[in-house]
């Protein structure tokens, strides 16, 4: 009964608020290009009135960052999530509020005695970056974006369902609709476009299978440079580097929906790249970036065939080896494999069979029985 009055309400709500910007639209309210920009983004997914099944399904997204709190669709009450300042927040922490406040109209309005089901009872699952949902609803709001998220079954067979709201930065102002795009991307990407017959082959959170990342090797996988020289390498594996000047990042990258946003692997901003021509344009400053060697056929044939066009700017050399690894010492080595790795030490001293090697600029000392490591502090 509390499943159908979810759903229920779901639709309705949704309806109203597109309804609402639908009108809205018509006088310029930024809110309506923003839905206007999810509905294209997003193909919605629809279920039984119980939740129990897919009827038509809609897009697969992957999770972008970890931490969603996700509950089963036995609980009372849906977790509520907030992305904002690149982490996800909320679930567990308002899992009390929110059983609480949707229980006690939902579930006394059913005729249920909230008291008979505590929320530490509550089965829930918390999802981490990697994993695809279904999305029910993706409804633009005066503070950010919400979507309503649903899994398919897990292993012992239980679906999960989540509200995450994605805000905006400023909740005084309403972005444009292309921020927002870029704003979801951080943590929410389109990995495969489903028709009707996708739910045939469900798929437990975080399971890869039935959903495919994109072959890169047909795709943007290349070389690009921007005009002030910096370069973009992306590899078949979905890895990149990024060099700006003597400075490299690396990190992932992923395509859908014709954009290529970059996860870096050091915590820093994400960018989002629109593939335009076979060149990358940043969305963010429509800096264009042309690919080395003109554009083959997206292919793997073709890429295999294709002879390298002459750059559009000058040559660019291939990134430079990655540093030696750093030194280090074990226990067993000789005096003279340590002075290879840290050079002679700024003073010695003997204690009877031992031999010490003291590196004040490391803060470590290096002890030797019989010509061999014995300890190191």
């Amino acid at each position: 009964m509390l499943q159908v009055q979810w759903i229920s309400a779901l639709g309705l709500a949704v309806v109203t608020s597109i309804s609402s910007l639908a009108l809205a639209a018509q006088t310029g309210d930024p809110l309506a290009a923003i839905q206007q920009k999810l509905n294209s983004q997003f193909k919605l997914t629809t279920t039984t009135a119980n939740l129990s099944d897919i009827v038509s399904a809609g897009d697969v997204v992957a999770l972008q960052k970890n931490g969603l709190k996700m509950s089963a669709l036995s609980a009372l009450a849906t977790e509520s999530n907030t992305y904002k300042d690149g982490k996800i927040g909320g679930g567990t922490g308002k899992r009390i509020g929110s059983w609480i406040g949707t229980a006690m109209l939902e579930g006394v309005a059913a005729g249920l005695d909230p008291s008979g089901s505590a929320p530490a009872d509550i089965p829930a699952h918390t999802a981490a970056a990697g994993e695809r949902c279904w999305v029910l609803a993706a409804a633009a709001q005066k503070d950010g974006v919400l979507f309503k998220l649903y899994t398919d079954p897990d292993a012992n067979g239980i679906r999960y369902r989540a509200n995450l709201k994605i805000l905006f930065p400023n909740k005084k102002e309403v972005p444009p609709a292309d921020a927002v795009s870029r704003l979801v991307a951080e943590v929410l990407t389109v990995v495969q476009a489903q028709d009707d017959s996708a739910q045939a082959a469900g798929t437990a959170p975080g399971d890869p299978s039935g959903v495919t990342q994109p072959d890169s090797q047909a795709g943007p996988s290349g070389e690009y440079t921007a005009k002030n020289g910096s370069r973009l390498l992306l590899l078949p594996d979905n890895t990149f580097t990024k060099s700006v000047g003597s400075l490299q990042s690396h990190g992932t990258y992923l395509v859908s929906e014709g954009l290529l946003p970059l996860y870096f692997d050091k915590g820093g901003p994400n960018e989002v790249f629109r593939i335009q021509g076979g060149d990358l344009v940043d969305i963010t400053t429509s800096d264009q970036w042309l690919r080395v060697g003109g554009h083959p056929a997206l292919t793997p044939e073709a890429v295999a065939e294709s002879s390298p066009a002459p750059p559009k700017y000058q040559a660019v050399a291939p990134p430079p080896p990655p540093p030696p690894p750093a030194p280090s010492v074990a226990m067993g080595q000789t005096k003279d494999q340590v002075t290879a790795a840290f050079g002679e030490p700024q003073r010695k001293a003997a204690a009877g069979p031992k031999e010490i090697f003291f590196y004040t600029d490391l803060k470590m000392k290096v002890t030797f029985t019989g010509g061999k490591v014995s300890g190191i502090d």
